[in-house]
């Protein structure tokens, strides 16, 4: 269950078994004082619920968020459906925009929505006392049981730290929102408010549960989709809704086989058009994917560049459409060449967005032609000042790589990366990682490496998609077996070792499905060196 909407007739009748069969005079008088006291108690809880709201805008000191008003619309739009679940109970689909704004966004913009879900009870009653209760009930509740969810998400940015605290915020909202139906209808009928609380609410803690984990889900959707992440979580709700409505209608109204079999087609029919909102709302979230993957690809190299005394090759292979692994070529106005691998942590869109964002810290740190310690340096700052704050951890690791065609040298830094395999004739070096990852905190330094390399010797930058690739027993392929597999190919083209590599790895795997992004560069100093 979720926030209890009030009962248009709730403040004008007692509860199930509250009222005598029969009223003396004396037990009508206290009533009407009772229901006398209603009013007051209802504007109590109202101006209660206002300076609730002016204490938590008050302490508000971010620009207000646009994307509130789509979970206020997602409330607005809630409010006319309740789903009834079997033994559950009855879950006021208002309070998951609710719950899933104060996770999102925090107390003050879930109070906004709130009091939005509160005036849901139009479309029940148009008695303003009711109204009133209903909204400030809710936000009332909001704003409690809200500042409890914040103590205990403390300081964790994980999605998963706000998991139980959602289920702790939903059993303090059930306790004061049905406690203070509970005092209104005790108020109008004259029954202890405990007992009536026994008799309507006590079993509702399961419902209330229920809807923060529908809460839960639809903040994913919006933390990993945005706003059409909503669109995603809206369907589902309304059919559960629809799915238990036709079993409902049938065992309580016990309609002929004639006017079940219309009322299947009608809520078959509404199903159907919740599928197709939900395959256009897809469709609209692959062709944003498509158009963000074909950036992505864009952003990537379309040429290898041609360096005296120096050959490359390339291959990446994304687990999905797209994905956080990285590699890029910074051309040097007097010739030299940087070479960029990286990988971010995570998959997906958002491993996506903090590539590009990579990229392009990478090329302004680059432009002066500055050494790879001193160009790690200023991306770490950068990417550290612009990720400070997200919820979710994000870091990079990387190596950047300076080749020198005059000098005919090569020089390294690495952030956090897998080593730089180093072939020779004499056998592999690991040229092992110096320094932090990228993003982590700003100040850091990145020490470099030079590599004392002959002509016909091959480096090899890569991405763990290619090491930590297992096999059914779960034995990963290791960068042991990578610097065997490459040193015994070492004197193969670059793109006949790229090809057997990618072979030999595919052979490993043993038809189990990737589980990361790969990229595999190859550099090889020329014999003409």
């Amino acid at each position: 269950m979720d926030q209890v909407s009030v009962d248009p007739i709730s403040l004008d009748h007692a509860a199930p078994g509250a009222v005598a069969a029969t009223h003396t005079a004396e037990q009508t008088g206290t009533a009407t004082r009772h229901r006398a006291a209603v009013p007051v108690f209802v504007c109590l809880v109202g101006l209660t619920a206002i300076a609730c709201l002016v204490i938590a805008g008050s302490a508000w000191s971010e620009p207000f968020p646009l994307a509130v008003l789509g979970f206020m619309a997602m409330a607005t739009v809630a409010d006319l459906r309740e789903v009834r679940l079997p033994g559950v109970g009855v879950i006021t689909l208002s309070f998951v925009p609710t719950l899933a704004t104060l996770i999102v966004f925090g107390i003050w913009p879930a109070m906004l929505v709130a009091a939005v879900s509160g005036g849901g009870a139009l479309w029940l009653t148009r008695d303003p006392l009711k109204v009133t209760l209903n909204i400030g009930n809710f936000v009332l509740a909001t704003f409690l049981a809200g500042h409890v969810y914040e103590v205990l998400v403390g300081q964790g940015d994980a999605f998963s730290t706000i998991v139980l605290p959602a289920y702790a915020y939903a059993g303090l909202d059930f306790l004061i929102t049905t406690t203070v139906l509970a005092t209104v209808i005790s108020l109008s009928t004259g029954e202890r408010p405990a007992n009536v609380w026994r008799t309507n609410y006590q079993w509702g803690i399961t419902s209330y549960l229920t809807g923060a984990s529908l809460a839960l889900l639809v903040a994913w959707l919006y933390l990993q989709l945005g706003l059409p992440g909503l669109l995603l979580g809206l369907p589902p709700l309304f059919l559960i809704y629809y799915s238990y409505d036709i079993y409902v209608t049938r065992a309580r109204e016990r309609a002929s086989h004639k006017v079940e079999l219309a009322s299947f087609r009608q809520e078959l029919a509404a199903s159907e058009q919740l599928h197709d909102e939900l395959r256009t709302a897809q469709r609209r979230v692959a062709a944003e994917i498509e158009r963000a993957r074909r950036i992505q690809i864009d952003l990537l190299p379309q040429t290898t560049p041609q360096v005296a005394g120096l050959e490359i090759a390339h291959r990446i292979a994304f687990l999905s459409e797209m994905g956080g692994d990285y590699f890029d070529f910074v051309p040097y106005r007097d010739g030299r060449l940087g070479i960029v691998c990286g990988d971010v942590m995570g998959k997906g869109l958002a491993a996506a967005l903090i590539m590009a964002m990579a990229r392009s810290v990478v090329h302004e740190a680059a432009a002066p032609g500055g050494r790879p310690g001193e160009i790690l340096h200023q991306v770490n700052d950068s990417l550290a000042r612009d990720l400070e704050g997200q919820q979710l951890p994000y870091f990079l690791t990387a190596v950047y790589l300076l080749y020198d065609p005059v000098r005919g040298t090569l020089t390294l830094a690495n952030a956090g990366h897998n080593p730089v395999l180093h072939l020779n004739a004499t056998g592999v070096r690991h040229i092992a990682s110096q320094g932090p990852m990228l993003g982590v905190r700003p100040n850091l330094d990145f020490p470099e490496d030079t590599v004392a390399a002959a002509p016909g010797d091959v480096l090899a930058l890569f991405t763990d998609g290619i090491t930590e690739t297992r096999r059914a027993d779960g034995e990963q392929f290791g960068v042991q077996r990578l610097s065997t597999l490459l040193f015994g190919l070492r004197h193969k083209s670059l793109e006949d070792i790229l090809q057997e590599t990618w072979r030999t790895v595919d052979i490993f795997r043993e038809g189990n499905e990737p589980t990361d992004d790969a990229t595999l560069l190859l550099v090889r100093l020329s014999e003409t060196t």
